[in-house]
């Protein structure tokens, strides 16, 4: 849930007050060329009738927030600011704590894996990709980290779902090329053919 400082809900009433808007609504997006990972937005202040196709609303007592889908799960636990001295609204999203004692790399995929690389991969998978197959019942988990290869293993309704191999190329493969370019080879180790409960 995302919270608004009294500050940012003040500034929202001052402009409603001076007429610059109506029916006000907050707008979140990346800024211009960042990426989901870096956390990078931008808030304006639009008109509620102003959603776009692409955007969901959520209603934040009284105010309406407009978000893009690929950012919305990075935005739980946020909250937005305003600073006159900035003079605009800022947000911070709280990151997730690092694990106390990362597990240890294997080579059988069975011990997960650790590193400065595997640490972002992670991240990624737990920020970005399994929040969006989890409707479908799946997940992925990092195996192993091999210089610039990783392993993965699909589980849940992903395992020996016949579009499991679309979602690992065109979805999860393509979210970890944006995000974290040094990798250059994504291996599946699934057995797809012991899945109990594909999702097609």
């Amino acid at each position: 849930m995302i919270q608004l400082t009294d500050a940012a809900r003040d500034k929202i009433s001052t402009l409603v007050d001076a007429e610059v808007v109506r029916d006000p609504a907050l707008r979140i997006t990346l800024r211009d060329g960042s990426k989901p990972m870096d956390r990078a937005y931008q808030i304006s202040l639009v008109e509620r009738e102003d959603k776009e196709k692409t955007e969901i609303a959520i209603n934040l007592e009284g105010i309406r927030v407009f978000l893009n889908l690929d950012t919305s799960n990075l935005l739980s636990g946020a909250s937005v600011d305003w600073s006159d001295q900035d003079g605009g609204f800022s947000v911070d999203t709280p990151r997730p704590s690092a694990p106390s004692a990362p597990p240890t790399v294997t080579s059988s995929g069975s011990g997960g894996a650790s590193g400065p690389l595997a640490e972002k991969v992670q991240l990624l998978f737990d920020e970005m990709v399994n929040p969006r197959i989890a409707s479908h019942g799946g997940a992925v988990e990092l195996v192993d980290v091999a210089d610039d290869t990783i392993y993965v293993r699909m589980t849940g309704g992903c395992q020996g779902c016949a579009a499991s191999a679309m979602t690992l190329r065109q979805g999860i493969e393509r979210m970890v090329r944006d995000e974290i370019p040094e990798v250059r080879e994504i291996v599946d180790l699934t057995d797809h053919d012991a899945g109990a409960n594909p999702y097609y």
